[in-house]
């Protein structure tokens, strides 16, 4: 088996990919990896998931791999010698997962969490500009042409209706006069070139954003793609906001759902279900919520969706990140579901962060609940809940899914800025709005995948209209996203 031409060659690649994750292999764990791939056929066999799955399952101070482990992990994931296949699809290799550190925050703290954020988005946009620092700026003289690249540290309108902005980087700050069409927040990274005014100021006349790159077309996809046919399609579900626990958790339409799941799902091949956060509605919330509730303790809210989950199917991995509902802090980044509170749901149940990045049927998939959502509808006009995906693109022009700082959402600073987005996902998950939203942007599918809980009174108020009872559903080979709608008379029911 290893000795064939072809069979060396994949003997190299299993190597190759365990050593990129800074692994070793014994040679009797790469005979088992290759017992596998004959069982599955090569098919739906994805080594740097299997790799990237293993590393994860490992304490740091594992650096080989033995057969022992590797078989562990397989059977762990659901697959036993002579399955066939490796549960039609690896599980979830868990990329980036974060938790919180218990310490007490102070005021110093904050710096070094603003300075990774200005280092990171500013290399980005200095591969765009030749820029000098703030510093030198300042000594140029009256309509001289410079770059600049700073953090916002605020937004103002002139007398004008220009609007002015501060830009500040490590050497200072300088006031910055742009068009009143730009859409600048608080906090966010961005390039500036303009000429010099006298008074010290700089008026911009282009505005460069750290945004994501351009996808050319020759760019290779993180997915090696094979021939397209239905039988080896493989299919991920996004769902979000559930709000288990609410007198208007619509169960009747989320039955409809794991009534297709379970009669629909396996012939058209869903391995993944992605959950962008509030499993439940919580306690204490919003004001009065209390009475909106139909069930008041929050562990029993948590028993509940735990026994609507294990209606799913075994074989469908579920993923699983908190929102601001969840019994969890409400500073982000947000921490998995505890252990005692994980206990409640099965087996095929993966818990990660707000935010967090997944890798999924080789493709990357960042999820975010979405609280952000709320500052951005306060700070740029045009944006507005019931357009989720256009706030969505904002984030990623921006490479921040939380930029604006003081307002809805709370940081823990621990020296890294765990909102950056960075790498770039294949795939960005957010919820949180209780609306849908799908688009591509510059190669990136974004999907807002709605709620399963009908308007509350506290959320009339607000003029929140959901669209509840919808899961998107996503070929992870082609991309294509489509909207099922489990409502009576919805085109999933």
């Amino acid at each position: 088996m290893i000795a064939s031409k072809s069979g060396k060659y994949r003997e190299i690649e299993i190597v190759k990919r365990f050593a990129d994750l800074g692994l070793q292999v014994q040679p009797g764990a790469i005979d088992l990896l290759s017992h596998y791939e004959e069982e599955c056929g090569g098919r739906n066999f994805n080594i740097t998931d299997i790799a990237e799955t293993v590393a994860n399952s490992l304490g740091s101070s594992v650096f080989v791999i033995s057969p022992e482990q590797i078989a562990t992990c397989i059977k762990n994931n659901g697959v036993e010698e002579g399955a066939g296949e490796f549960q039609r699809q690896a599980a979830p290799a868990i990329i980036k997962s974060f938790s919180g550190n218990g310490r007490g925050i102070e005021y110093k703290d904050f710096l070094p969490h603003f300075i990774y954020r200005y280092e990171k988005l500013s290399d980005i946009v200095k591969r765009r500009m030749s820029y000098r620092q703030i510093r030198i700026i300042k000594n140029g003289k009256p309509g001289e042409e410079v770059s600049v690249i700073g953090m916002v540290s605020s937004v103002n309108k002139t007398a004008k209706g220009n609007l002015r902005v501060d830009l500040e980087d490590p050497s200072g700050h300088i006031p910055v006069i742009l068009h009143p069409h730009e859409e600048i927040v608080p906090d966010e990274i961005l390039g500036v070139t303009g000429s010099l005014l006298e008074g010290g100021f700089l008026f911009g006349n282009r505005v460069v954003h750290p945004d994501v790159p351009i996808p050319s077309s020759s760019s290779q996809s993180s997915l090696s793609i094979p021939s397209q046919n239905s039988e080896e399609s493989v299919y991920a579900v996004f769902i979000s906001d559930l709000h288990v626990g609410s007198k208007t958790f619509l169960e009747e339409t989320w039955n409809s759902f794991i009534q297709w799941l379970k009669e629909e799902a396996k012939s058209i091949n869903i391995a993944y279900l992605i959950v962008a956060g509030d499993i439940v509605d919580g306690i204490g919330v919003y004001p009065a919520q209390e009475d909106d509730l139909s069930i008041t303790d929050v562990e029993e809210q948590y028993k509940i969706a735990g026994r609507y989950f294990h209606s799913i199917p075994a074989h469908i991995h579920v993923v699983i990140a908190p929102g601001n509902h969840d019994a969890v802090t409400n500073v982000e980044p947000q921490p998995a579901l505890p252990v005692n509170l994980q206990s409640y749901f099965p087996a095929n149940t993966y818990f990660v962060s707000n935010p967090a990045y997944i890798r999924i049927g080789g493709r990357l998939v960042l999820m975010y609940h979405g609280q952000s959502f709320d500052d951005f509808v306060s700070s740029v006009s045009r944006l507005q809940y019931s357009k989720p995906d256009e706030m969505m693109e904002e984030m990623l022009k921006k490479r921040h899914v939380a930029p604006i700082y003081g307002n809805s959402v709370s940081i823990v600073p621990d020296g890294h800025d765990y909102g950056v987005i960075d790498p770039v996902p294949d795939i960005f998950h957010c919820g949180h709005t209780h609306t849908v939203g799908i688009r591509k942007y510059r190669g990136v599918l974004l999907v807002n995948s709605g709620t399963w809980q009908s308007q509350t009174p506290y959320q009339k108020k607000l003029n929140i209209n959901p669209v509840p009872g919808c899961a998107t559903l996503v070929d992870i080979y082609s991309m294509k996203a489509k909207v099922m709608d489990f409502r009576i008379g919805g085109a999933g029911a």
